[in-house]
């Protein structure tokens, strides 16, 4: 696996909120773009009343169809469903009922050692299997929050019984594969902070082989 591999994977975990598990996947851009929308005086059905969709200034929003798919005004229908909607402009965020508990103790404030944790308890795990992949199923990954900050450590301790020749060949290989790899940590990094919605998140990545240190990077 190249490191362009990993670097697509952990960036399409984060992207698309997988880092905890199966989710489908979203794509997402931004930018502004030029589409030919369809009006055809599109109605919705709640439970079989019909919905007048209206933003949160009260002006009408029509629905429409572009390349086949049809859009829908997210707050008219969601509260027709019963469920609050909230916009999160920090982090460019639709919150359709509650918010999750990590945004919920981040929004206003810095970020907190505790939202923190909570974060990582909902979205750390699937990042181990993706550097497990990419470093070798004898690597151990750990990720945990130190005050506003998240460390990375992956440590990779090869079979005692092989020999000089072959341990130092996967020390070796190890360190290469790490080689350009900082502006790959650091768009991890920022991608995090876009998901929690706080700029103040920072990160430190530790590499260890066989116990010993041979990669660190501070990043702000």
């Amino acid at each position: 696996m190249n490191k362009e591999r990993l670097k697509g994977i952990f960036i399409g975990l984060i992207a698309a909120g997988l880092i905890s598990g199966a989710i489908a996947t979203v794509h997402a851009s931004m930018g502004t773009y030029q589409v030919n929308a369809s009006y055809s005086n599109i109605k919705i059905y709640v439970e079989g009343r019909l919905v007048d969709p209206r933003d949160a200034n009260g002006v009408y929003v029509e629905p429409f169809i572009i390349n086949g798919t049809t859009y829908l005004p997210v707050r008219a229908v969601s509260e027709a469903l019963g469920y609050d909607v909230e916009w999160d402009g920090e982090s460019r965020s639709v919150y359709v009922g509650k918010p999750p508990e990590y945004v919920k103790n981040t929004q206003g404030t810095d970020i907190t050692e505790d939202a923190l944790k909570e974060w990582l308890n909902e979205k750390g795990g699937g990042l181990a299997e993706v550097f497990k992949e990419f470093f070798g199923e004898d690597v151990k990954v750990q990720m945990r929050a130190e005050g506003s900050k998240l460390v990375l450590e992956i440590s990779k301790t090869p079979d005692s019984t092989l020999s000089f020749d072959e341990r130092s060949r996967r020390e070796n290989e190890f360190v290469q594969s790490m080689l350009g790899m900082e502006g790959d940590y650091q768009q991890m990094l920022e991608l995090i902070r876009t998901d929690i919605g706080r700029k103040s998140v920072t990160m430190t990545v530790r590499h260890y082989f066989n116990e010993t240190l041979v990669y660190m990077q501070e990043l702000s």
